[in-house]
């Protein structure tokens, strides 16, 4: 095999491992905007954009997102930072149903999820890896 040609594989192998990684990051951003759809939808109305305390429900709601979003992400074999970046594209393409949904407590709520995702993606990684070990 010449240079060129050993390049040009190497180059398109590379082409198609980058094209899975961007659908399988797309995949997620999919579940993602779905999962935290939901649980905006579940979300106390706050009267005229004001601020109003979660209840347990819609921490609830917000964690049951959590957790599926990180799911479909160690599914996929998606990094953590990739993640975030996923949960961020996801977020703002909820803009009217945050704007209905959260009023003011919707920065709260992005750093709640953010927070919680890191959390459980490395809590869920760390328990699976135990069971191969076991």
């Amino acid at each position: 095999m010449t240079a060129d040609t050993s390049r040009m594989t190497r180059a398109t192998t590379e082409s198609s491992a980058d094209e899975l990684r961007a659908a399988l990051h797309q995949e997620v951003v999919i579940v993602a905007a779905r999962e935290l759809q939901r649980a905006l939808l579940e979300q106390s109305r706050p009267m005229m954009g004001m601020y109003a305390r979660p209840s347990g429900a819609d921490n609830a709601a917000v964690q049951r997102a959590v957790h599926t979003i990180c799911a479909e992400a160690h599914r996929v074999d998606l990094r953590v930072e990739e993640l975030i970046i996923g949960i961020k594209q996801a977020w703002s393409q909820l803009a009217p149903v945050r704007a209905r949904h959260l009023g003011d407590r919707d920065a709260d709520v992005l750093r709640e999820v953010v927070s919680s995702t890191i959390e459980v993606f490395f809590t869920s990684y760390d328990a699976a890896s135990r069971r191969v070990l076991d």
